[in-house]
């Protein structure tokens, strides 16, 4: 777009001189306009995308890695150690509280009320006269009532179900078992101490004070 400075009125001019000074760069606008400023003479030229530079990030032009290839952090994860740590801490927890349970209850008087044991009673239900159906129906009775003295004789089984009453029977045998090799040990324990005492200050002396000599005096 050519400009006609000398055409133009008064106040275009100053307005124009000022933008001009006002922005420190002053132009010859007696030159001719640059040719490429004009499109419409000659063929438009090629246009080029320009690579996205700014979405690879500055570590790849550091380090010389192409940035196609994008570079994301490193999530934050949790060690495997104080996931181990948190593991075993609320095992050993669980496992503390359950021997106080049983500690408890190994305290207290076993006594099992046999109406309680008692299968409930079936109304309207046919009961079947074949001998195999009789014999699988006296083999599950047998079952379901020794479990229900199970449920009584384990802590807190009767408020389970069969799975995790059966689960907890076996820590609760396993908590048994231990006692009584912890009081068998002791058992063993004190009645090796005993006979020492008792063989070597008393035993040879009476023997020996019946027999008339003293085999505590003799030379060796």
């Amino acid at each position: 777009m050519d400009v006609d400075f000398t055409n133009s009125p008064p106040e275009a001019q100053m307005d124009l001189m000022a933008m001009l000074m006002g922005m420190g760069k002053p132009t010859d606008l007696s030159k001719p306009p640059q040719p490429s400023a004009e499109f419409g003479s000659g063929p438009p030229p090629p246009f080029y995308n320009a690579p996205n530079s700014h979405t690879a990030p500055p570590s790849s032009v550091v380090v010389g890695m192409p940035p196609s290839i994008p570079t994301t952090p490193p999530h934050r994860l949790i060690p495997p150690t104080l996931r181990d740590t948190s593991h075993s801490d609320k095992r050993a927890s669980v496992e503390a509280m359950r021997e106080m349970i049983f500690r408890i209850a190994a305290m207290q008087p076993i006594h099992i009320d046999p109406e309680s044991v008692k299968p409930p009673k079936r109304r309207n239900v046919r009961i079947s006269k074949d001998p195999q159906s009789v014999a699988a129906r006296h083999r599950r009775e047998r079952i379901s009532e020794r479990i229900r003295i199970l449920q009584r004789l384990v802590p807190g089984g009767t408020k389970m179900d069969t799975a995790s009453m059966l689960d907890e029977a076996i820590h609760y045998m396993k908590f048994l078992k231990a006692q009584v090799q912890s009081l068998e040990r002791a058992a063993a324990t004190s009645r090796n101490a005993a006979p020492v005492g008792t063989a070597v200050g008393f035993s040879p002396v009476v023997t020996d004070f019946s027999s008339g000599c003293y085999p505590c005096f003799e030379k060796r």
